[in-house]
């Protein structure tokens, strides 16, 4: 955390102490006091008013590290102040003197009522998150990078950005590893440490729960206004709106918030970002711009069927439990097409992606690697991935690398030496038992073949609608993507008994008060901006819904 600056260290003037003092409670506090610790879920802001406070990585063990130090008017916090996850690291006073303790309620309250404030916690927190993960503080999953298990779970918090750091044993002894002496036995691995929780061989859902995760008050007795299936671009912007608007919501996901928009290494061409965002970043900001105003996250929460009970609308999800909710925005998404080659599921992970992100880049090292597909996110990830890889082959089977590539991205890729662009060419085989070793690629049009020496595969091309779970109880056309508003016969509403016969609003599928965004909607248009633009939508057709459903009208 070297490196101070004025967004992620910021230092209070005189009035904003007096807010938070009026807000807070004030107290001594002495050298070698803890404040908070790994684990914890109930803890406050800390704002220095004299003396020095130290985050600890790592307190007790022998890679215990200083990241920052904090001194008068400045404050000590993290992100998880908002997401209500256990905190990450350890606070202690390094030098006598006087703080101020601002609880959660009390600091939504001041960055509802002041903006500039507001403003500069928030971008604090979300910066200091941002650099925790980039220095791997926080939690140590530790196991083989080669395990199924060990790769699914490593998947799991990194695309649920919680800050960790990866232990690979690649053969080494377990105990030497945890530096802290914990004894492993043969099915420990992987091995997740969490604050005081040690996890062995954890499932992703043990895991969420540790990490407080998973979904609050998991019962149909309790009807939430909003239920939002799905955290990607579209979910999160009917998030945004329905928590700023003050309808109770929460918002599941069945793998990460963010949805596929958080796996793109860079997005240039959405409005307010002219450097660019990746979407990580973008979804990270959304989030915590809701959950500010109370909106509550779940993960993993996979939606298994849904049912009408008593005016309201009944979830089922995976884990047994049950949501209820007036309403339900469904941004249910894509999910991610496999190249139809032997090999290519079996080494998920293992040199077969369908993200690129610093993960990713950092699995492959230098190495060589390709990318297949023609649309955005494979441009995005060429790009991003010719900074670290030694040469990124591009392969498209059609001819034209414009096809369904944003201009701007086709001019990156030209100008970037060590991108080479392969037309019309396919993957016909992937070497590799245990890891990636290589692939065979063939020219389409005269059926030459040769071999790729390639460290990773990154596939982009397209996706599957997330809607198979809906079967029978939602209209969808013929490919399984969900119809609404105009597409929809006014009959499919014509059984509502509360609203009568009328014709579907917007973005409402043939069940009143259902609405469909994003990528799962047939006839949307696969881009960022437009998911996120439906989301907001929906809310305002919610609102109205809600409107006709307590007039009876």
């Amino acid at each position: 955390m070297a490196g101070e600056s004025d967004v992620v260290f910021p230092r209070l003037e005189e009035a904003q102490i007096a807010t938070l003092r009026a807000v807070g409670r004030t107290e001594r506090v002495s050298a070698g006091d803890i404040l908070y610790s790994p684990g914890e879920l109930d803890y406050e802001l800390i704002v220095v008013v004299s003396g020095c406070v130290e985050i600890i990585d790592g307190i007790g063990t022998e890679s215990e590290s200083v990241l920052v130090s904090y001194g008068a008017r400045q404050f000590a916090g993290e992100l998880n102040l908002i997401t209500l996850e256990p905190v990450l690291l350890t606070a202690r006073v390094a030098d006598d003197g006087e703080v101020i303790f601002v609880d959660r309620e009390a600091l939504r309250g001041v960055i509802s009522r002041d903006t500039r404030l507001g403003d500069l916690i928030m971008n604090a927190l979300v910066s200091r998150r941002a650099i925790i993960i980039e220095a791997e503080g926080g939690a140590r999953l530790i196991g083989n990078g080669t395990d199924p298990a060990t790769r699914e779970l490593r998947e799991f918090l990194t695309r649920n950005r919680v800050p960790h750091r990866f232990v690979d044993l690649d053969g080494s002894e377990p105990t030497a590893m945890t530096g802290d002496g914990l004894s492993l036995a043969d099915g420990d691995l992987p091995l997740l440490l969490s604050g005081r929780q040690v996890l062995r061989a954890p499932s992703v859902l043990e895991a969420a729960t540790a990490l407080n995760l998973r979904a609050p008050n998991k019962t149909a007795k309790v009807a939430w206004d909003c239920l939002i299936v799905g955290g990607g671009p579209g979910g999160l912007g009917a998030a945004v709106y329905a928590a700023t608007e003050g309808l109770a919501t929460i918002m599941i996901d069945a793998v990460a918030l963010g949805g596929q928009a958080s796996t793109s290494s860079r997005i240039e061409n959405y409005l307010g970002f002219p450097a660019g965002i990746s979407g990580s970043d973008l979804a990270e900001r959304a989030i915590a711009q809701a959950r500010r105003f109370g909106l509550r996250t779940a993960v993993p929460e996979r939606a298994l069927s849904l049912r009408t009970e008593g005016g309201r609308y009944v979830i089922a999800l995976d884990s047994g439990d049950e949501l209820a909710a007036h309403t339900v925005v469904l941004a249910t998404g894509a999910s991610y097409r496999q190249l139809p080659v032997e090999g290519c599921e079996r080494l998920n992970g293992a040199g077969v992606f369908y993200a690129a992100t610093l993960v990713e880049a950092r699995m492959c090292g230098g190495a060589a690697v390709a990318v297949v597909g023609g649309g955005n996110s494979a441009g995005q990830a060429a790009v991003f991935l010719s900074g670290t890889a030694e040469r990124v082959s591009l392969l498209l089977r059609g001819g034209e690398l414009g096809a369904s590539m944003s201009q701007y991205l086709v001019d990156q890729i030209e100008a970037i030496e060590n991108i080479d662009v392969l037309l019309h060419t396919e993957v016909r085989e992937i070497h590799g038992d245990a890891a990636l070793a290589g692939l065979t690629v063939e020219e389409n049009r005269g059926g030459e073949r040769r071999d790729l020496e390639v460290g990773g595969l990154f596939v982009f091309i397209g996706a599957d609608p997330c809607t198979e779970w809906l079967d029978g109880q939602v209209a969808k056309d013929d490919d399984g993507f969900l119809l609404t508003g105009g597409e929809l016969d006014v009959t499919h509403l014509d059984v509502d008994p509360i609203n009568g016969g009328r014709p579907a609003m917007p973005l409402e599928t043939s069940l009143p008060g259902v609405f469909a965004v994003g990528d799962g909607r047939t006839g949307s248009i696969k881009r960022v901006a437009s998911a996120v633009g439906e989301g907001s939508m929906s809310v305002r057709l919610v609102h109205q819904y809600l409107s006709l459903h307590r007039n009876g009208t």
